[in-house]
């Protein structure tokens, strides 16, 4: 894909963040389902349904206030997500680069399994 003189591809930028974001990609499956913006501990709800729907634990992936905050912190760092804020609440929705960045994850595991 693209790459500068350094040598550095797009592809390779994208493999590291989903090494450093982890489990964190629940989130952004959770805001692509969702299609509209979800505030913070509705987020936090979702994202705990879905993980223990899929079998990934017997306990939930967010258990505070602390987590919640290092995940979506992560995620609005990278740029994945919009963050709209309305008083004190605050109003999550994918970035057009966080539906882009769950292409390229979707298109690798498929690419992985083949």
């Amino acid at each position: 894909m693209n790459s500068n003189s350094d040598g550095l591809t797009v592809e390779y930028i994208l493999d590291i963040m989903i090494e450093q974001l982890q489990d964190g990609i629940w989130f952004l499956l959770v805001l692509k389902e969702a299609g509209k913006p979800l505030l913070k501990e509705t987020l936090k709800d979702e994202v705990n349904r879905i993980y223990l729907e899929k079998g990934n634990n017997t306990s939930n992936l967010v258990t505070s206030r602390y987590i919640l905050d290092r995940y979506t912190g992560r995620l609005e760092g990278a740029g994945l997500v919009n963050v709209e804020e309305i008083g004190k609440a605050r109003l999550y929705s994918l970035s057009e680069f966080g539906y882009k960045f769950i292409d390229y994850v979707r298109n690798k595991k498929k690419l992985e399994k083949q």
